[in-house]
């Protein structure tokens, strides 16, 4: 949940990186893919909000909200390479839908810049086979504020042999 007005920078392209659409291997390759080109891992804000909102196929329909590329391609309303990325009715369609038909804003001056951020617990010793723990990632803003970002981190381990974790962030 937000309490704060939806931000293109701190929410929407975040569901865009957690749902893999500016790797490199999708819309962030060097020349996108399918005429849809997002900056590698989201690098650059004002160039992705342009691709989404302008260009010969916009993927954001501002007069209609429900019929943007942005919701209905990862949620496969219609055909799309890269699979489903997110389901009709979860919270990230919800949050994007509520962006578009806030007006699709792009960066805004007023945006919490970035300071640090957490894992907890910052260490996890397991005593038994099965056991898991669920991971909390927290960011800490420059204006002070915090948050929980766990719905919107994309989670991997470096040897699946030692441990897993899945999308949730559940090792």
């Amino acid at each position: 949940k937000v309490d704060r007005a939806i931000s293109f920078k701190l929410d929407v392209m975040p569901i865009f990186m957690r749902a893999g659409c500016n790797a490199g291997s999708c819309h962030g390759a060097a020349r996108g893919k399918d005429g849809f080109r997002l900056s590698l891992f989201g690098y650059d804000f004002k160039a992705d909000h342009e691709s989404l909102i302008g260009g010969k196929e916009p993927r954001v329909n501002l007069k209609d909200p429900a019929t943007s590329l942005a919701l209905r391609k990862p949620t496969r309303e219609v055909p799309h390479k890269g699979g489903k990325r997110i389901d009709p009715g979860s919270w990230q369609y919800h949050m994007m839908k509520r962006w578009i038909e806030a007006g699709a804003q792009s960066v805004q001056e007023k945006d919490a810049e970035f300071a640090s951020l957490t894992v907890e617990p910052r260490e996890i010793v397991f005593t038994k086979p099965g056991e898991t723990r669920q991971l909390k990632v927290v960011v800490h803003w420059a204006d002070g504020s915090s948050e929980d970002v766990t719905p919107i981190a994309r989670f991997r381990t470096n040897d699946e042999t030692v441990a897993t974790i899945d999308e949730d962030g559940v090792v």
